[in-house]
């Protein structure tokens, strides 16, 4: 069986690339399985269209399998028709949230054969199997049945089969095999082989990144991701992750000091991006983490992602917060991200943040003593927001002399603002309103009272006395980034015989360092 791995590409104007984890967990779960496939890497080689349809005409597969986040919709949307036109018979496989958030939708909308709902180690591998062996993935074991998917029906029947799927079966019935519970000890997944991607392109594009360091010069930094956690403590309203309807589950310091151990050794790896939707969320387990990392001295700096809270709460002793954020400094610790999202309690509520404006003031206190580097965002567009909460939010951040990352509410299936726009009438067609959808960046659906004009000149010039303030010399047309993928540019100028594949042949020495060095 021919198999092709694809990583899209969602920025191509950005300098700078990260290595994709939860990729990199699915081949290396394909890998450990035993099966050999290639991996076309849009993202890193920035590969247009033209370039990714001349490859899919002259290369046949048997499996493809991709995903990506779901405001790659459109690309996605694309690609699979384009595959099924040179290639009828090949199987599409499409996970991450534009396929589980919404997986009759797509299903119904694009040219793929099955939906991987939410975690997909171990799904992946059972449906790979099915398709090598030539066996059913499900059996239809109900009624015709017409499912509301997001507020528009769609007809399915309710399947038995590989769990955690949604597909389209001989007859082109959709059948859903429903969700597959998560994985509770997820330090028995393999660390990601790194191997089966360009890593040494990955550290050169990536290394810019890095945050000014101590331990060594900032050049020399080589920064790698590791997973500590899957999931969220929260639901925000505005929200979606591909792990949205599973339990919050950390992995032990024992486990993710193995990765980092491994990654030094055979990468060289000195800086960590902890790369999760959330890595520290509670002061006791936090310090704990910390503790671990002084004690194995491993001479590394780190970013990671906290709770907006985490320092802020005033009903914690002042003196054990601040104890616990200097560990952070101690332990490598060089910048943390948190979001504030808006000084409005209000819309604080609305966005079931479950923190109150106070906390981040607080929490920005604590860091600022102890020489801890903050990074914070804004999300602007709830239908409470009005020209005084924009002021209010950006006036909070001045004060604070943080620069944030905007943005503007951009509803996404399976949230509360998603279901809000269709009750409300903003989303009549969710397939075109994920068609023409773009960033966050970018207002795409205005829920306010405000025009569009109003709500952007608004936010830009709040932004701008910032930039003032902290003399940060930032273009007026570039303080709220804008772009993203919209434009995909199609060049018949490429030389298309330097598209480049990495292949994954199998042996007895295939990567389980985990497993090797006992560290889970």
């Amino acid at each position: 069986m021919k198999l092709l791995f694809v990583n899209p590409c969602l920025r191509y104007e950005a300098p700078h690339r990260y290595l994709p984890v939860g990729l990199g967990y699915i081949v290396t779960a394909a890998k450990e399985a035993g099966f050999d496939f290639d991996l076309l890497d849009v993202d890193l080689h920035q590969y247009e269209d033209a370039i990714v349809e001349h490859f899919i005409r002259n290369n046949h597969y048997d499996v493809i399998a991709l995903g990506a986040i779901v405001t790659h919709y459109k690309w996605i949307k694309w690609f699979t028709k384009m595959v099924k036109e040179h290639q009828p018979h090949c199987k599409i496989i499409l996970g991450n949230s534009v396929g589980s958030s919404v997986p009759e939708l797509a299903l119904t909308h694009m040219s793929i054969d099955v939906v991987v709902i939410g975690e997909g180690d171990v799904t992946i591998i059972e449906v790979l199997k099915a398709y090598e062996q030539g066996l059913t993935l499900g059996a239809i074991n109900s009624a015709p049945n017409n499912v509301v998917q997001l507020g528009q029906k769609v007809s399915s029947r309710d399947g038995v089969g590989i769990e955690g799927i949604v597909f389209r079966d001989p007859n082109g019935q959709l059948v859903n095999n429903g969700k597959r519970k998560a994985i509770r000890k997820i330090d028995e997944v393999p660390f990601p082989d790194w191997d089966l991607f360009d890593v040494e392109r990955y550290i050169e594009l990536c290394s810019p990144t890095a945050h000014d360091t101590v331990l060594f010069p900032k050049e020399e930094a080589v920064v790698f991701p590791i997973n500590t956690a899957r999931g969220c403590v929260h639901k925000c309203t505005f929200c979606h992750y591909v792990f949205w309807d599973d339990p919050y589950r950390h992995r032990s310091a024992q486990s993710v000091l193995g990765e980092i151990r491994r990654n030094q050794e055979k990468y060289g790896a000195n800086y960590i991006n902890f790369w999760d939707e959330l890595s520290f969320h509670k002061l006791g387990p936090t310090e704990k983490f910390m503790d671990a990392l002084l004690e194995a001295d491993l001479g590394i700096h780190w970013t990671a992602a906290i709770r907006s809270d985490l320092f802020g709460r005033a009903e914690i002793p002042y003196e054990d917060r601040k104890r616990v954020a200097g560990k952070m400094v101690q332990a490598g610790g060089l910048c943390v991200g948190y979001s504030l999202e808006s000084a409005d309690d209000n819309i604080l509520l609305a966005m079931n943040k479950k923190v109150k404006a106070e906390y981040f003031s607080e929490q920005v206190r604590i860091l600022n003593e102890v020489g801890l580097l903050s990074q914070t965002s804004l999300v602007f567009g709830y239908p409470q927001e009005t020209p005084e909460s924009i002021r209010k939010t950006l006036d909070f951040c001045y004060d604070l002399d943080i620069y944030p990352s905007s943005g503007f509410l951009l509803p996404m299936p399976s949230t509360g603002m998603w279901n809000h726009a269709i009750e409300h009438g903003f989303i009549t067609d969710q397939d075109e309103y994920l068609t023409r959808i773009t960033e966050r960046q970018d207002v795409v659906l205005n829920m306010t009272s405000m025009s569009d004009e109003e709500m952007l000149n608004e936010v830009k010039s709040g932004i701008d006395r910032i930039n003032k303030k902290l003399d940060l010399k930032l273009n007026p047309d570039r303080l709220i980034k804008t772009g993203g993928y919209a434009k995909h540019t199609v060049s018949a100028n490429k030389k298309f015989e330097k598209i480049i594949v990495n292949r994954s042949r199998n042996s007895n020495n295939s990567l389980n360092y985990a497993n090797v060095t006992g560290s889970m």
